[in-house]
């Protein structure tokens, strides 16, 4: 069995990496309009939906040809079908310019899923790791891949921790994790009431015009996602977790820049730019037990310098 999301070197063995450079002796050939090809993407999914029928058992999920007497996903009412619309959140480093660009899109994706269970923890903010296991399906109801028992992921990449497409990444906030997770004893663990949804993604979100190994470019996707647990992230581990980055509180950690060096501070080691990491900033000195230790601020007590108005990280005119 397959991973897809596992990180790799060549494109072509990674459903993650779908927006891999060609080689230098590929013909290069442009992308389609992503507009025509979300509006072809939202027809072929939105009449799958309307002619066939879905079995959900516990571990898999059954497609077939709608039939007398049968309901179609578009109707049937078990799992009502439920529909947002999504902007495409991915973002890209540039090497050439050392900034992260936004990557251009201004299609408003339409998205259908199904919430099969809700789950019983808590709905992660969309910058935490999260840890889902998933099944893949393409619109003939075959799987490309399945991974049942769970790995992490992020966004962007970063440590051991693998990053996942926009449309799977931004559905997880429809659920909630696990209520609990129970060891076994025996090596395995017993997830009780994580959450389970199933989503239809328009290739925009997905893979677009970047063909994988099992799947063709600008083809639409079905993923069974179960979301078992999920936890804070500190992307560039400065000491602050990506969450106490968003200076505006927007809920977008991409455009809070202090310092405007194309970093943005969740993934900046000196988020003020004045020459000392945000780490030394919000390290200080205590004695514990005769010794001298250093220790890190917790971010509500990070201290502003004299006379200023903001924490002393995100200000340079202070050190």
């Amino acid at each position: 069995m397959k991973r897809f999301f596992i990180s790799a070197v060549i494109c072509g063995s990674s459903l993650l990496l779908w927006n891999c450079k060609p080689d230098d002796d590929t013909t290069t050939v442009a992308d389609r309009d992503r507009q025509e090809v979300y509006n072809e993407d939202l027809n072929d999914i939105e009449t799958f939906l309307k002619g066939n029928s879905i079995k959900i058992n516990e571990k898999n999920i059954e497609f077939t040809a709608v039939e007398s007497g049968s309901a179609s996903i578009w109707d049937q009412s078990e799992y009502p079908l439920q529909s947002i619309n999504l902007k495409n959140d991915t973002y890209n480093y540039s090497s050439s310019t050392g900034k992260y660009e936004k990557l251009t899109d201004n299609v408003d994706y339409k998205v259908y899923y199904l919430i099969v269970n809700e789950g019983g923890g808590e709905t992660p903010m969309i910058h935490d790791n999260v840890f889902t296991s998933y099944t893949g399906y393409s619109l003939d109801k075959t799987s490309f891949d399945t991974y049942p028992f769970g790995f992490w992921s992020a966004y962007p990449s970063y440590s051991s921790y693998t990053e996942i497409i926009s449309g799977y990444r931004q559905i997880l906030q429809q659920i909630k994790t696990a209520s609990a997770i129970v060891d076994n004893g025996d090596g395995t663990y017993t997830h009780e009431n994580p959450g389970r949804v199933i989503v239809f993604i328009p290739s925009g979100l997905g893979y677009f015009s970047s063909a994988q190994s099992s799947i063709g470019a600008y083809t639409p996707l079905i993923f069974d996602i179960t979301l078992i647990t999920s936890k804070e992230a500190d992307h560039d581990n400065d000491g602050i977790l990506d969450k106490y980055e968003d200076v505006n509180n927007n809920g977008n950690l991409w455009d809070d820049d202090t310092d405007g060096d194309g970093k943005p501070n969740f993934l900046d080691l000196d988020d003020d730019g004045d020459g000392y990491t945000t780490r030394e900033e919000i390290t200080y000195t205590t004695e514990e037990n005769g010794e001298t230790v250093k220790k890190l601020y917790s971010f509500d007590q990070i201290p502003t310098c004299d006379g200023g108005t903001v924490k002393k990280h995100i200000d340079k005119n202070c050190h």
